[in-house]
């Protein structure tokens, strides 16, 4: 129930709602039958540090939309992610909002989620932009147990510019070539050629 919103590719333009950067967000609109039960749920990423992100309500006529943040060592169900975003919702007011959240030292050297629940009541619609993490980049031998499986996940920010970061987890040590092509499908730049630990880069 959240989408990749562009409000001004909307007929006619939504131009009271734009984006906190660049031209698209996510957005979660009202529950049918509410309240809202809807995760925006992040790839796999190193636990530790700060997760940080902006927020806001459409309007306020409607009752301010609320949201809950949650962690889980992995697993997507909503009932594997624990709450650290307080005992009770968060309302985001009608304005672009600044959250940083500390991932407890719980989660150290291991390979966790985030969840960003929508709870609203029979609101209107929650926009979530500029999800970043900021933390600890595991050193070769100093990290978690290697993760379940060999994976390349979404870069973020996407779209970007001018930079994006790439991730991606090695089940087992291996060679590794992560290359760059262009539309044409010609290889432009190689970002990796090496073998490498297991573990998440």
């Amino acid at each position: 129930a959240y989408i990749i919103f562009n409000p001004a590719a909307t007929i006619p333009p939504v131009t009271d709602f734009p984006a906190q950067s660049g031209s698209k967000f996510a957005a979660c609109f009202s529950a049918t039958i509410p309240p809202n039960n809807d995760w925006l749920i992040s790839p796999l990423m190193y636990g530790g540090g700060y997760i940080n992100f902006w927020a806001r309500s459409y309007t306020a006529d409607y009752g301010l939309e609320r949201f809950k943040v949650g962690v889980s060592l992995g697993g997507t169900h909503p009932a594997s992610f624990n709450i650290i975003s307080g005992p009770t919702y968060v309302e985001a007011p009608t304005v672009w909002t600044h959250y940083s959240y500390l991932l407890s030292s719980d989660y150290n050297n291991q390979i966790i989620r985030v969840g960003i629940k929508c709870c609203s009541d029979d609101a209107f619609a929650l926009g979530i932009d500029g999800f970043h993490y900021e933390g600890p980049i595991p050193a070769a031998g100093d990290g978690p147990v290697p993760p379940p499986e060999t994976a390349l996940l979404a870069n973020f920010p996407n779209p970007f510019n001018p930079q994006t970061t790439l991730r991606y987890s090695l089940r087992e040590v291996g060679p590794v070539s992560l290359k760059i092509y262009n539309s044409r499908g010609q290889a432009v730049r190689t970002l990796v050629s090496e073998t490498q630990p297991a573990g998440s880069h």
